[in-house]
């Protein structure tokens, strides 16, 4: 970008941290002292946001192993009827399905810095307008984004982190085909086996020899396999957790997992696709995804966007 161009957004985004209630055009020329055309022709300048981000999160974060994409849709309010998008969609705040719009948030976390530095918002269609024009799930459409930006993200990691809902097939095998390491969470009830551990004095038979072992019962561990570990959190908090490489059933692939147990509660199970990364990491990326929200909750508190 140009110097004329880095100087009037360096006066955008300080003017917008200056303003109380909505911001427009008018309100802009109003406390940042350029004409609402000036700020209106500025902002139709055709800016590779994505690439500007990525070298910021670069320079503020140490190497790329230290660093994860982190992806979560989030719900904004919105009335009326002309807005392209509208639709139903998941609030997690209310824990309902409302009428409004949807963004898919993407960031790059620090595990070292546990802090995200936002890289894009891309705005999710209706998914009735998906169904009817592109015969896509919604499911399908994260997955289409993910892919389209796929290799703008992979020059920064190959780590990408979401949530629970994102830990399905279709979706961790199709980011594993673009090249990503993916992490995330599963639920309590999940079906996972142990693998299968050869017997080299067993008699010889015929047929296929067995791949895996007994279902995972995350009340009752087969220590022989999980082995333990203590996990310290950013807090100094430790959680004496479990990790072994288990096959799941519903992902179709084998994985690393890391159970944390909790009092009174189901335990909660991390993993990684990449079962050579290290337990302490699984944890500390999933939990640092997190700081995602942070960065959704001060665009829409202070810069406008669920104004």
């Amino acid at each position: 970008m140009s110097k004329r161009f880095l100087n009037w957004l360096i006066l955008t985004i300080r003017t917008v941290a200056l303003i109380p209630g909505k911001v427009n055009f008018t309100r802009l020329s109003r406390y940042g002292g350029r004409t609402a055309k000036t700020f209106a022709s500025n902002f139709k300048t055709s800016v590779d946001w994505m690439k500007v981000n990525i070298g910021m999160a670069q320079d503020c974060f140490g190497p790329a192993d230290d660093m994860a994409v982190a992806i979560d849709p989030s719900f904004i309010s919105k009335s009326g009827r002309l807005t392209y998008g509208i639709g139903r969609f998941w609030s997690g705040v209310a824990q309902r399905v409302k009428r409004g719009l949807e963004i898919m948030a993407i960031g790059a976390i620090s595990l070292s810095k546990h802090t995200c530095v936002m890289l894009g918002a891309v705005q999710s269609p209706n998914f009735r307008t998906l169904e009817s024009e592109k015969q896509m799930s919604m499911l399908d459409w994260y997955v289409a984004l993910v892919r389209s930006k796929a290799t703008e993200l992979l020059s920064l990691t190959d780590i990408l982190v979401a949530d629970a809902f994102f830990s399905k097939y279709e979706f961790v095998n199709e980011v594993i085909g673009m090249g990503f390491r993916f992490v995330g969470r599963l639920r309590a009830n999940s079906y996972l086996r142990y693998l299968a551990i050869p017997d080299s004095s067993a008699p010889r038979r015929r047929g296929r020899k067995k791949k895996y072992g007994e279902k995972v019962d995350f009340s009752n561990l087969d220590m022989s396999v999980f082995t333990s570990f203590i996990y310290e959190d950013s807090k100094g908090n430790k959680n004496r957790c479990h990790t072994a490489v288990v096959h799941s059933r519903a992902l179709k692939r084998d994985i690393r997992i890391v159970v944390c147990p909790v009092e009174n509660a189901e335990p909660l199970l991390y993993f990684s696709t990449d079962t050579d990364m290290r337990p302490e990491k699984i944890i500390g990326f999933y939990r640092t995804r997190f700081q995602i929200e942070f960065g959704i909750r001060d665009s829409k508190q202070f810069t406008g966007l669920q104004s």
